[in-house]
């Protein structure tokens, strides 16, 4: 696993929301990071859609903070951990669909990371 924790492709990283604590850290930390509270970010149903899921979900709130402009973006984008180029380039190319896979891989590895240096992954 330690290997795959630089990677940003959805696919190195996304089977590990199959595990309950991973899942629940993860909702955690897109609730921490994005000002939700637990009504607005329900945890999913542990499954292999879970990524999706978790995607689907904050992707309207992203488009919110989208159209209050920039700022409030790229100040969400902030506390979850993506750097203004690198917000800019993914808007460009895929826009909120692919901010909120962004979104959910990055709060996957900080959980990840967390495990992994508590000897538990």
């Amino acid at each position: 696993m330690h290997n795959d924790l630089s990677r940003t492709d959805h696919s190195s990283l996304a089977h590990y929301l199959d595990r309950a604590e991973v899942l629940e850290a993860t909702v955690v930390q897109l609730r921490k990071d994005l000002s939700l509270s637990d009504d607005q970010l329900p945890i999913p149903e542990l499954s292999e859609d879970a990524f999706e899921s978790l995607r689907a979900i904050i992707q309207p709130r992203l488009e919110v903070l989208h159209g209050k402009g920039a700022h409030a973006l790229q100040v969400a984008m902030y506390r979850v951990d993506i750097p203004e180029g690198h917000l800019q380039r993914t808007l460009s190319m895929g826009g909120i669909p692919l901010l909120a896979g962004e979104c959910v891989l990055r709060a996957l590895q900080k959980v990840l990371t967390r495990l992994r240096y508590a000897g538990r992954y």
